[in-house]
């Protein structure tokens, strides 16, 4: 069961056309809405004049009520407006018809931000699909896209059997760092590699790992991390890009690294170089 809205598109083309966009659905019902997100076809349309896919990026209704989830997605970029938009959902939550409120908990609902974020959650909640995609995504090769344009990071592909995700990398931070275009390659290599290591969707890192990774990043915080996956990534980079520095500032994460050298890794990294991006 699934509310769909005409909304008005306009294409990189110029062309503007109108089409039907989930608003809200009830995957139980729609189980294959729940695959169009997780590969990442869910709210696209094409445009009828140059047939370009189109991602529609609105807020919408997640209902797994098999897993008791009750979720609304924004896009990624909308999170600095987190209570705003809490208060629009909260009202829009009041003119919602009944049958995708029934057996819904009062205050249950969440507040994700993005694509990737939702499938994030699902993997955590949704044990049946963290089963059957784990294996997948901790074999499958992931990739990194490499852009030809000098301030654009790119990001790394990971797929499972039916999970598409693509994780953002990120430039250095460290002022320290020479920034020219040998060592921002080389930077962005290892840090792809930080996060094909650890990341949100597929660590490689067993449980224990994880408990002394967190207990190290306590002891040496590095300042400016985004969050623990950022702080992997970026240590990975400046352990590998410059290691005698790296050592000196951080021993207990050089220790930790050390420790990794041994380690399997189940998924490979390749890399794949597009052109830059055009611009409408």
């Amino acid at each position: 069961m699934a509310l769909k809205t005409e909304y008005e598109i306009r294409c990189s083309c110029r062309a503007r056309f109108t089409a039907p966009v989930c608003e809200y659905i009830l995957v139980d019902h729609n189980p294959e809405l729940r695959a169009a997100i997780l590969s990442g076809d869910f709210n696209q349309v094409v445009c009828p004049s140059c047939d370009q896919r189109l991602r529609v990026e609105i807020p919408f209704l997640y209902r797994d009520e098999k897993n008791s989830l009750f979720v609304w997605v924004c896009a990624r970029e909308d999170e600095p407006k987190r209570k705003k938009l809490e208060k629009e959902l909260i009202e829009k939550k009041s003119s919602l018809e009944c049958h995708f409120l029934e057996g819904a908990e009062p205050g249950k609902e969440m507040l994700v931000f993005g694509r990737e974020a939702l499938i994030r959650l699902l993997l955590q909640k949704d044990l049946e699909l963290k089963k059957r995609e784990e294996k997948r995504l901790r074999k499958n090769p992931a990739v990194q896209l490499v852009l030809e344009e000098d301030n654009v990071p790119g990001c790394l592909m990971l797929h499972g059997e039916n999970v598409r995700v693509a994780i953002p990398l990120a430039f250095s931070r460290d002022k320290g760092l020479a920034q020219d275009g040998p060592v921002r390659k080389k930077w962005l290599k290892h840090y792809s590699m930080g996060v094909n290591l650890h990341n949100p969707y597929s660590s490689l890192l067993a449980s224990q790992m994880k408990k002394k990774w967190e207990r190290v990043r306590q002891e040496e915080p590095l300042r400016d991390a985004k969050d623990e996956f950022d702080d992997f990534a970026s240590s990975w980079a400046s352990f590998k890009v410059d290691p005698k520095g790296f050592r000196a500032r951080f021993p207990e994460r050089r220790l930790f690294f050390d420790s990794l050298k041994g380690m399997e890794i189940s998924r490979k990294v390749q890399s794949l170089r597009i052109g830059a991006l055009k611009k409408a």
